[in-house]
This record gives C-alpha cells, sequence and structure tokens, in this order.
C-alpha cells in the first residue's frame, strides 16, 4: 500500500484556539477514507487544509506538514495543488450555464483542452464517471440549474473529474439529498476509487460505513481511532468510538 498523502503533526489554529491538535494521519493511494465524529471535532478542518483552503482565512494559522506523494503541499503553487486535489461541499455549486459549459470550463481555462472533439469527449467521459450521462445526454445545452439538487452535486463530481484530479475531497456531499440521490453518490464513489483517492467527511456514520475503507473518529480536534471501517463498526478499541457510532453521544 502507497500512502497518497501523509500528515504529520499537524495543528490548526482559530484566532489562536487550537480546532486539531498535533493530528498524524496517512491517506492511502485509492482509498476511501472517512472522518466521522461530532460538530466542532475539526473534521472540516481538516479536509481544508488538504488543498489549503484555510489559508484563504486571515484568521487561521497552522503548525506540521502535509504531503502529497512525499512533497510538502506548501511549497507547492496553490493552482496545481487545487488542480490535483479537488473538492466537493455539502450544497451542489453548479455555474449558472449548461451542463456542457459547466464541465469544460475549467480545463479550458486551466489549457487541459482546446478543440471540440477533445471537449466532447471530455464531457462523455466525466458525465459517466459521475454516473450522470444517461440521464442527461439528450439535454447537454440545457441550464445546470434546471437540474434537480441530486443532479447537480453529481454534475459537480464530473466538474472536478474533468480536470483529472489525483484526490477528491468531499465535505458532507450527501447532506441535503435524498436517499435515492445518496445512494447515487455513493455508488459513484465506490465506482470512482479505481482512479482516485477520496477523503470523505460525514455525519452520516452508517454512510461511511457502507463506502470506506478505513474510518477515522476525531473528537474534540483529536484522532480518537483509525481502523479498516469493518472492524471500526463491529468492535472498536476505545468506548468514545463505540459511543458515538452506536449513538450514545454526538
Amino acid at each position: 500500500m502507497v500512502d497518497k498523502i501523509k500528515v504529520e503533526n499537524l495543528s490548526c489554529y482559530y484566532n489562536k484556539k487550537c480546532v486539531l491538535e498535533s493530528l498524524s494521519i496517512n491517506v492511502i493511494q485509492n482509498e476511501i477514507l472517512s472522518i466521522i465524529g461530532p460538530s466542532n471535532s475539526g473534521k472540516t478542518t481538516f479536509l481544508r487544509t488538504l488543498n489549503r483552503m484555510n489559508d484563504l482565512d486571515s484568521i487561521h494559522s497552522r503548525k506540521g506538514e502535509v504531503y502529497l506523494d512525499n512533497n510538502s503541499i506548501f511549497d507547492m503553487d496553490m493552482e496545481d495543488l487545487r488542480r490535483r486535489i479537488g473538492m466537493l461541499f455539502a450544497m451542489p455549486t453548479p455555474l449558472p450555464m449548461s451542463i456542457y459549459e459547466n464541465i469544460v470550463y475549467a480545463p479550458k481555462r486551466l489549457g487541459l483542452i482546446s478543440k471540440k472533439p477533445e471537449q466532447d469527449a471530455l464531457v462523455v467521459r466525466a458525465l459517466k464517471d459521475a454516473s450522470l450521462w444517461n440521464e442527461v445526454k439528450d439535454r447537454l445545452k440545457s441550464s445546470a440549474m434546471e437540474m434537480s439538487g441530486g443532479q447537480q452535486q453529481r454534475l459537480c463530481i464530473a466538474r472536478i473529474l474533468a480536470i483529472n484530479p489525483e484526490v477528491i475531497l468531499f465535505d458532507e456531499p450527501c447532506s441535503g439529498l435524498d436517499p435515492i440521490s445518496t445512494a447515487k453518490i455513493e455508488e459513484s464513489m465506490i465506482e470512482l476509487k479505481r482512479k482516485y483517492t477520496m477523503v470523505l467527511v460525514t455525519n452520516n456514520v452508517k454512510q461511511a460505513s457502507r463506502v470506506s475503507d478505513r474510518t477515522a473518529f476525531f473528537l474534540m480536534g483529536k484522532i480518537i481511532e483509525i481502523d479498516t471501517t469493518d472492524k471500526m463498526f463491529v468492535s472498536p478499541k476505545e468506548r468514545q468510538t463505540e459511543d458515538y457510532i452506536t449513538g450514545r453521544f454526538g
């Protein structure tokens, strides 16, 4: 097994208040790692650190290191890092343009594609990989804003796939979706694992049990436990983990 991401002694602060404390964790290539835990446990801060979104916040500071393929992400060009590590948010954020243009917009801006046949092929591939092609193939010129919430979220996945990332971060991707749309997102994630490494932050422990290879339990800015998902959900080592998974708190 190869580590795609390595986090070493990471501490994060907002206005000098510590929200992540001396956190060390690895993400294995082509795995889905789920991060679970109650609110204010540092899950989203951790996720946003992995593609340096926290750098945009003036009250944020950090210590420690994060490596992508053994290179510090803090030494990388920001645009290159965010092309290699894409992020999907809780609420769908389609651009106010056609389904087709949503997908080709970023690759065109980055100079990854130029000719129309390349664009057409990219749209087909990205939509198929996001399990959306069959639903929208006859209306690619329609506005993305006319799609359902679940379709918009899968379009956002397709947009990320279009720039050919190596890692995809998911921050509560199904929190506003119905069960059918949630199932489609989860099916897409399991298929995408063949090509990509994924980190999923979720408050839905059942979702973590369904899709992830390993699960980490965060509590008050610390990792309490990390293990293969089947082991953690059957026989967690720590009492706090068991209490959270079984719904005793959180």
